[in-house]
């Protein structure tokens, strides 16, 4: 413990503590060594050497992304003394001003001898050190120099005293250009920058240039940790651990003469031990209560913003806690350059919510429920949908996937996006909705045998008649996310069903019976499903043998498509004339048709859907009917 003057005078100057009087930790002035082979890193020495000229390097990154290693594979890599080096490893024991620039000046010292001796004489030869004494004498015996030097600070996040960061501040604005202070840091030093960066006078290295590459990460999985893995798994690797060189040394090392190489991803999934441990204690549990908090509820999201975070928080002021986070180094990216929408490490995301799980197992139902209530109310579906599912809120989920226009679901893309919500859902939940039941049989209907597909209807429209009959009764007051059943939804129920008749059974008596209940109950503006009413009866004219009518139904639907400019339907009512060329022996014109029909698909936005296959099926079948067998098409 410090010593305190106890003197009655109160107007006599403190004394130094006798404590800052102790030894000097050796230790602290060595760059540390390794215990196993450095992994080269050829371009970011450069950058540090390049770096030289500059007043300040910044090394700025999370917990593990192999700072020290760097700065001391660096400063090994120099010419022997060239240009001396004075390093100081700091620690929480050095907040204090004097402590902290004792050691500063010794190292100094060590590297230029009588560099520091007015410094030293300006903290020891008054009772009360005076501390812009000591940083100018430290400035023009640094001016004199000949030769420049480096000082390097390592574990600089763990200075908090303000004193220390105005004297450092100061430093760094009168610095002559013999010296090159390189700071190495979690968080960013709590002074402006400003200044060194418009001048040009500042390196800064930060997680995206220390992560490890991917032949980095090849290269120490295999010639460090002797682990020979495939080209797959460690792409995969990768992208859990996003180069994070602390989680891949511990990952490996878990399953190293424990388990077959492969299991290595399995590892990476944060909930193994020692990744854990060292992820909470070295990192979140040094964190301040308030910003702990924050980063375990918004684990939760995988992306966030200042507005979503208040949302699900029930606060105003996320937009200075985001800001923090990103300056503390605490695996948080921005994703825009505008720094609107941010993203955890997916590592360090799965440790906060297993640790949200562990502390407070029930809030994050709640904070999943906030969530989708935000993104229901911005319009933004599918993450809405995901949190409702994530919070088990199961009606508000249900009733989010029943906002979805059926032209989303009937030959869109998105079907198997769509499948695994409703799969989610508790199967008794889904039963009782007939828009879900009948989504759940249009997802289906390219990918499932007819008879599921068939299922999903008659779920449908039981599910329509429990629903109506219970708003006959209630006289249409529905509670809060119940089903509803309206006319037009069974007209949907029975155009579906006309499309199975005709595309699966070919019976163009049930089409057309089928047909026409759909057209007593659908709405002028449902004309998505009466085309594909148009469809199924040209399907029936097709099975009776009626080309011609089908045809001109196929093309009056095709002319309406264009028109509307809907390129999935387009496709497929291509299909179906491919189909009816190719049964007429016009293959020609139906091979013209079905390159329509591929480019249709191949100009939608993202992957391809499942119709794609028939176009391509049906070119397949006109190669062989010309004797094409090699013919690629």
């Amino acid at each position: 413990m410090d010593r305190k003057n106890n003197g009655s005078h109160s107007n006599t100057p403190e004394p130094i503590p006798h404590s800052f009087l102790d030894p000097l930790l050796a230790t602290k002035f060595l760059p540390p060594t390794s215990s196993h082979k450095i992994i080269a890193r050829p371009h970011l020495l450069a950058l540090l050497n390049a770096g030289l000229r500059q007043r300040l390097i910044l090394i700025a990154a999370a917990a593990g992304f192999g700072k020290t290693t760097l700065l001391a594979s660096w400063i090994r890599s120099l010419p022997p003394g060239h240009p001396p080096v004075a390093w100081v490893s700091l620690d929480a024991g050095d907040n204090a001003p004097f402590r902290f620039w004792t050691y500063v000046l010794t190292a100094l010292e060590h590297c230029q001898p009588g560099l520091s001796l007015l410094p030293f004489a300006a903290l020891h030869d008054t009772p009360q050190p005076s501390w812009q004494t000591m940083i100018t004498e430290l400035i023009n015996g640094l001016a004199k120099l000949r030769e420049s030097l480096v000082l390097v600070l390592d574990n600089y996040e763990e200075i908090t005293e303000p004193a220390i960061h105005a004297l450092l501040s100061s430093l760094l604005t009168h610095l002559p250009p013999t010296l090159c202070v390189v700071l190495a840091t979690r968080t960013d030093p709590p002074f402006s920058l400003a200044r060194l960066r418009a001048r040009a006078q500042i390196l800064e290295l930060r997680n995206e240039q220390l992560r490890a590459t991917s032949e980095e990460m090849t290269a120490f999985l295999h010639d460090v940790m002797d682990l020979r893995l495939p080209e797959q798994n460690i792409q995969d690797v990768d992208a859990r651990l996003q180069g994070w060189w602390a989680g891949m040394q511990m990952a490996a090392l878990a399953v190293k003469g424990k388990a077959p190489p492969h299991d290595l991803l399995q590892v990476c999934q944060g909930n193994q031990p020692d990744l854990f441990e060292y992820l909470v204690q070295e990192v979140l549990n040094r964190q301040p209560e308030q910003v702990q908090t924050f980063l375990l509820r918004t684990s939760i999201l995988p992306r966030l913003c200042n507005s979503l975070c208040n949302a699900v928080l029930e606060q105003q002021d996320s937009q200075l806690f985001l800001e923090e986070i990103e300056r503390a180094n605490l695996f948080l990216s921005p994703l825009d350059d505008q720094r609107q929408w941010y993203a955890y490490h997916p590592l360090w995301a799965s440790v906060l919510r297993a640790q949200l799980e562990q502390t407070a197992p029930t809030e994050a139902l709640l904070l999943h429920l906030r969530a989708s209530q935000w993104y229901a109310a911005h319009q933004i579906r599918s993450e809405a949908i995901q949190h409702a599912l994530q919070a088990h809120e199961w009606s508000w989920a249900a009733w989010l996937l029943e906002q979805i226009p059926s032209q989303d679901i009937w030959g869109r893309f998105k079907d198997a996006l769509l499948r695994s919500w409703i799969e989610q859902l508790p199967r008794e939940v889904v039963r009782e909705r007939p828009r879900l039941c009948l989504a759940s049989a249009q997802s289906l209907f390219w990918i499932a045998p007819p008879e599921v597909i068939e299922s999903w209807v008659r779920d449908a429209r039981s599910a329509w008649t429990r629903v109506h009959q219970r708003e006959e009764q209630t006289g249409s007051v529905r509670g809060r996310y119940e089903p509803e059943a309206p006319t037009s939804l069974l007209g949907e129920i029975a155009a579906l069903q006309a499309t199975i008749a005709s595309f699966h059974h070919g019976d163009a008596g049930a089409t057309r019976a089928f047909c026409q209940e759909a057209l007593t109950h659908l709405e002028e503006q449902q004309w998505r499903t009466r085309l594909q009413m148009t469809f199924a009866q040209a399907r029936a004219n097709i099975a009776q043998g009626d080309i011609e009518r089908a045809t001109q139904q196929l093309q009056a639907g095709l002319s309406r498509i264009k028109a509307e400019g809907d390129r999935v339907l387009e496709s497929i009512y291509l299909c179906e004339a491919v189909w009816e060329k190719m049964l007429a022996g016009k293959l020609h014109l139906a091979w013209q048709w079905s390159q329509q029909a591929i480019h249709a698909l191949q100009t939608l936005e993202g992957y391809l859907p499942a119709q794609v296959c028939w176009p391509y099926t049906y070119q397949a079948r006109i190669l062989h009917d010309w004797n094409r067998l090699e013919d690629p098409g």
